[in-house]
């Protein structure tokens, strides 16, 4: 008899592929978003949110009263004497335009070399981020524990006071959890106030008492009239020239990015002015 074919086995099915998530890297957080089309279908990925700008320079505009340079000393000795301090503030709307940022530099500063300060629309805080001398960064949020007021100062000019509690996030050490409090007692001057977790508590460990150096670059947001800074709406101190016409702006940063893009941003704040008459 002829010899019987053993059998087949068939081969084990192929695994289905995974599908594995996308991540997205940015500034401020957004929801994933949940495919609709069918399976197998070409379907473009998500687009990341877009930040509104405007939210973020109508939350940051009453804050930038900082702008400008001070003259600062820490309340705790270093050595035999207090830390000194030369923070300036000025924005920043070329790292990020949608993202703009009051940002303080300052050479000799004993605990931030740098501090970027936004506001996320997304999570309705403000945003801290600050690097030390060695590169170390801490980021931070949170919103006011006493909101911005404006009072008649000794002076006889508006003048704003608030305070602004931020707490670091993601510390790398949970034993040297950080907060931050910045306090602007008038136009003059302001405090960073700073403290460490303790147990369940925050303690103050030191305070850096700043006093303004030279002029107030944006008191107020009353109408400055032709003096209006084309970019952050606040006092312009510096002119720039368009189209024949002249312009303000109302720090160094603010002036660095619009020689960027003079025409984007003449045309916005034109297009800003006609809209207030109408």
């Amino acid at each position: 008899m002829p010899a019987t074919a053993p059998p087949v086995t068939p081969p084990p099915p192929s695994p289905m592929p995974v599908k594995l998530p996308s991540i997205s890297l940015g500034s401020v957080p957004t929801t994933p978003s949940t495919p609709t089309a069918a399976p197998g279908a070409d379907a473009a990925p998500p687009a990341a949110a877009k930040v509104d700008r405007e939210a973020v320079m109508a939350a940051m505009r009453p804050i930038q009263t900082v702008l400008g340079s001070w003259e600062g000393k820490t309340q705790k000795n270093v050595g035999d004497f207090k830390g000194l301090d030369t923070p300036n503030w000025v924005w920043d709307h070329k790292t990020d335009r949608d993202q703009p940022s009051l940002v303080m530099r300052s050479e000799k500063n004993r605990y931030f070399r740098e501090a970027r300060l936004t506001y996320v629309p997304g999570v309705e805080k403000y945003q801290l981020t600050t690097t030390d001398a060695d590169g170390h960064k801490r980021v931070f949020e949170g919103t006011f524990t006493l909101p911005v007021e404006e009072y008649q100062g000794d002076d006889n000019r508006p003048h704003k006071r608030f305070k602004l509690e931020l707490t670091e996030l993601t510390p790398v050490d949970i034993r040297n959890s950080w907060q931050v409090v910045l306090n602007q007692q008038d136009n003059n001057r302001y405090l960073f106030e700073l403290a460490e977790k303790k147990g369940m508590r925050f303690m103050r460990f030191d305070t850096l008492a700043n006093q303004r150096s030279g002029t107030s670059f944006a008191m107020n947001d009353s109408d400055y009239k032709e003096r209006t800074c084309v970019i952050s709406g606040g006092l312009g101190t510096t002119a720039v020239m368009f189209g024949g016409k002249t312009y303000y702006v109302c720090c160094s940063g603010c002036k660095a990015a619009f020689d960027d893009e003079p025409a984007r941003w003449v045309a916005e704040f034109e297009a800003k002015q006609k809209k207030a008459v109408q």
